[in-house]
């Protein structure tokens, strides 16, 4: 049997093949979103949101101030919403206290929205072997032909030590973890969202929907 090197520019065109087919419209999961818990504002209320996203937080914002002008005569006084969110890629290396601090809740809210969890020893301070990561999830996952292609040229750029371009499509192989937590300022209850947004899905309008998970959460 013959073999066929290939050259530096025969290889540069396999990768961009890949990398052109798995930036093309594919069947992704829609975004998956689920919450616990409760929270409530007093009747009257003034509600303004302040939030460590900034698109959570305007999109929560208008929600509440279109609350505010149906209300008859001016609020009794205002509250403000706390929202603290965490955003991780779940890539190789990230571990569940990346996300949260050891909130079983979390867990499953991640697992039943379709979410990979990560080992929780996984912090992300080591490196992973990029072979039997691989490896693993081509045994677990039923993934498309192009996507375990990317997976596995990925993995033989991580054991050389190199990147490329080409690493930093990993948003579009990758599920996103958005985890939102909201109070009311002064009060007892705690609402927890979670969306799992799936490689290639908008992380964009994911945040969307978890700020209006929480305003209706307010609101209704």
């Amino acid at each position: 049997m013959k073999l066929v090197r290939l050259t530096g520019a025969a290889t540069f065109l396999i990768v961009l093949v890949i990398a052109i087919g798995l930036a093309a419209p594919r069947s992704a999961g829609a975004t998956q979103v689920r919450t616990s818990g409760t929270i409530a504002v007093p009747a009257g209320s003034a509600a303004i949101a302040i939030c460590t996203d900034p698109v959570i937080q305007s999109v929560m914002n208008d929600d509440l101030r279109a609350a505010r002008l149906g209300l008859h005569g001016a609020p009794l006084h205002e509250i403000s919403i706390t929202v603290t969110v965490t955003q991780k890629l779940l890539q190789p290396g990230v571990g569940l206290s990346d996300l949260f601090p050891g909130d079983q809740s979390v867990v499953d809210m991640m697992k039943d929205a379709g979410a990979e969890v990560p080992p929780l020893g996984d912090s992300g301070n080591g490196r992973l072997d990029p072979y039997a990561e691989n490896a693993r999830r081509q045994a677990t996952l039923n993934e498309d032909p192009l996507t375990a292609q990317f997976r596995s040229y990925q993995a033989l750029r991580e054991g050389f030590g190199n990147s490329s371009p080409y690493d930093k499509m990993a948003d579009q192989i990758y599920d996103t973890v958005i985890i939102a937590r909201a109070t009311v300022g002064g009060l007892s209850g705690e609402l927890v969202v979670v969306a799992v947004v799936h490689g290639g899905d908008d992380v964009h309008q994911a945040k969307k929907r978890v700020a209006e998970e929480i305003a209706n959460a307010l609101l209704h």
